[in-house]
């Protein structure tokens, strides 16, 4: 039987499976300014502002927000050990402050209001604002956000600089279960603990910043099952969800047994399983999304199987220990950690001739 990613578990976990690290960069972020009008937004803009800005006690209160796509990267069935949430500082008051960290209940969004101004921007349709999850009409239940009320983690900002939060039991069990749940994944809310003392901000950089070193980051160690799928397939031109799946388990001295095949695809589309030891990416290509860090190895041409002229049901499939046994590739050893995804041609897709699975990581046992 082929396994999905929603059969990982029936998976035989290695005992000698490694830990790995990926560092995530924000897919969405933005800042909360407290007017009571709610219309108040920068999901596009370079910074994002935590705290209480102006000369006195009754100045706006700013807080952030910011969520990280952690199931398009860490393969499923993963085992989260630590976390790490980095920020850069660029400009703001100094002196320490304790930002906290809590796990936010509810989707907002990020708009195309921006400015690199303490004050704000008008808010555009989709903002997240002080009222609005997005702006207009979706309010959160809270006005300020919708949040846990203990904190995941806490750091004590002073200088200008990076920042990073300590990995905590509450932020790892956060991340854990945006993992295991991606539809729970709502980010995080940042504020000060007092928020009541004027000329305490800090200003964060966002993933729009024109300086990749500001874009806010979190740092992912897991320790990854023997054989899981992460990213998502790019649907075909005939709404075609092509799909990886799997049978047996890699290893360097088999020779077969590990069958990585293709499911969901349309009749007669030549196609090829394409794989890397440079580890995951999510790199836009050709409409869809190249789920493998370059350079890249392309396993023969063949052509999907069954599944009939307009169906999605035709497949294809290769033994990767047999590949492994064949010689094809010196690096295919005991220990090397591969990372594989299905390409077929889709010449009826209107956004380019390619269409592509999810992906599949996998490390190769003795």
């Amino acid at each position: 039987m082929i396994r999905t990613a929603l059969a990982w578990a029936l998976v035989a976990l290695a005992g000698s499976a490694r830990a790995d690290v990926l560092s995530l960069t924000a897919v969405r972020d933005t800042t909360l300014w407290n007017d009571a009008s709610g219309s108040i937004g920068n999901g596009s803009g370079p910074v994002m502002i935590v705290g209480r800005s102006g000369g006195s006690s009754s100045a706006p209160i700013r807080r952030g927000l910011v969520r990280f796509d952690i199931a398009a990267l860490v393969p499923a069935g993963s085992v989260v050990n630590s976390v790490q949430l980095v920020l850069a500082n660029p400009s703001g008051n100094t002196g320490p402050r304790n930002v906290r960290v809590h796990r936010v209940l509810a989707d907002w969004g990020e708009g195309a209001s921006s400015t690199s101004s303490g004050q704000g921007a008008p808010a555009q349709p989709g903002d997240a604002t002080w009222l609005q999850r997005f702006f207009p009409s979706s309010n959160w239940t809270t006005p300020g956000g919708d949040f846990t009320a203990s904190a995941s983690a806490v750091l004590a900002v002073d200088q200008l600089g990076l920042h990073t939060w300590p990995s905590t039991a509450a932020a790892v069990a956060d991340v854990q279960g945006w993992l295991d749940a991606p539809g729970s994944n709502f980010g995080w809310l940042l504020k000060l603990d007092v928020e009541t003392v004027s000329q305490t901000t800090k200003v964060f950089g966002t993933r729009e910043s024109a300086d990749p070193a500001e874009w806010p980051t979190l740092v992912v160690d897991f320790t990854p099952p023997l054989v899981g799928s992460y990213c998502s397939p790019r649907a075909t031109g005939g709404g075609c969800a092509a799909t990886i799946g799997w049978s047996g388990s890699p290893s360097a001295s088999a020779g077969a047994g590990f069958v990585v095949a293709l499911s969901q695809a349309p009749a007669a589309r030549a196609c090829s399983l394409v794989y890397t030891l440079s580890g995951p990416a999510t790199t836009p290509f050709l409409g869809g999304t190249l789920c493998l860090a370059t350079p890249l190895t392309r396993s023969a041409v063949q052509l999907t199987a069954g599944g009939g002229p307009a169906g999605c049901g035709a497949s294809a499939a290769l033994d990767f220990n047999a590949r492994i046994a064949a010689g094809l590739d010196a690096r295919l050893a005991a220990g090397a950690v591969v990372n594989a995804q299905w390409h077929l041609r889709d010449p009826q897709n209107a956004a380019g001739s390619f269409a592509a699975s999810d992906a599949l990581r996998f490390t190769i046992q003795p």
